[in-house]
């Protein structure tokens, strides 16, 4: 078929939903299935063919897959040169978006940066983000949660141009670090630019940031309160848990809690409230700070506490 270098192809005879195996060696019988790659995936370089005595013909293909790639063998009944048309089809701008968050699971900064377009005009609400901002706040996230899954659930073209497109999406996402771990959704509109045979994203923005809250059930009965440290001002006690309310865990401790630890909670004016539970031969303390009365409350005092006093502290749900 004359497959050339520079030219992208996409996948093509496979059905909705369906996968096309990738193999070791160019032969169905005798090959080991090294991946497999989705029936709408695009942009991909096909570096050598051949013929086979039974007259099928085997491409060496590279297919990306979030900051990396597949590579192995298929049969070339399967692909199909990429067009103009492809280039701008929606299902050309979902398998980047996929594959855009999809690398933000991955712990590769080199490999991550090549989706954006610098200075970027926006990012988590800054203009000019350049790409040692960028590369500065991803360390920070990789610390915090050095295991992500980030999952494209819906999308939609707000606005299309010849220079660039803008697009709505929704993300559920699930960041873990040990035992702690966070799930929620974002909202995001990203503005993607036109580079060669795919795109880069020079904005990105937030319309909506949700984090879930967690299935845990405290027992009533086990819920204890801690004494204020008298000498240290605040403008409220500490408090029992309240029902259809959130509160911050901002730990979780086998020993006595630090008067220091608790003094640097009442001097930033946060309440809290800790809860004992027996664990076999042990008592863990838990430590809550709260309670706020709605998610979009705890998430400003979240930022602070972050900073502040413990930056693995995470949202907890409303206590019962």
């Amino acid at each position: 078929m004359g497959f050339g270098n520079a030219t992208k192809y996409e996948i093509t005879h496979i059905k909705k939903g369906g996968f096309l195996n990738v193999r070791d060696v160019p032969f169905k019988e005798k090959s080991v299935v090294v991946g497999k790659i989705a029936f709408n995936v695009s942009n991909i370089s096909v570096k050598e063919c051949m013929e086979l005595p039974n007259n099928s013909e085997w491409c060496y293909i590279n297919a990306p897959r979030g900051a990396s790639h597949i590579e192995g063998w298929v049969s070339s009944h399967y692909l199909k040169e990429m067009t103009e048309t492809t280039y701008s089809s929606k299902e050309h701008i979902q398998n980047f978006l996929h594959n855009f968050y999809m690398a933000e699971e991955e712990n590769y900064l080199d490999k991550l940066q090549v989706f954006y377009f610098f200075p970027m005009q926006k990012y988590l609400w800054r203009k000019n983000v350049s790409l040692l901002a960028l590369r500065n706040n991803k360390v920070q996230e990789y610390k915090l949660w050095p295991k992500r899954q980030l999952r494209l659930t819906y999308w939609k073209i707000l606005k299309r141009k010849e220079s660039y497109i803008d697009v709505q999406t929704t993300v559920r996402w699930s960041f873990q670090a040990g035992e702690d771990y966070e799930k929620g959704k974002d909202i995001q509109k990203l503005r993607l630019i036109p580079t060669g045979n795919t795109f880069k994203v020079s904005a990105l923005k937030n319309f909506s940031h949700v984090v879930f809250p967690k299935p845990i059930i405290i027992e009533e009965q086990n819920v204890t309160t801690e004494v204020a440290l008298p000498e240290l001002p605040i403008a409220t006690e500490p408090l029992v848990a309240e029902k259809h309310k959130f509160y911050i865990k901002a730990g979780s401790f086998f020993s006595d809690i630090s008067p220091l630890y608790l003094s640097k909670i009442k001097k930033n004016g946060f309440p809290y409230f800790i809860q004992k539970k027996n664990q076999g031969q042990k008592t863990i303390r838990r430590l809550y700070i709260g309670p706020f009365d709605s998610m979009l409350k705890a998430q400003e005092a979240l930022a602070t506490v972050r900073q502040k006093i413990n930056e693995y502290a995470y949202i907890q749900s409303k206590i019962r």
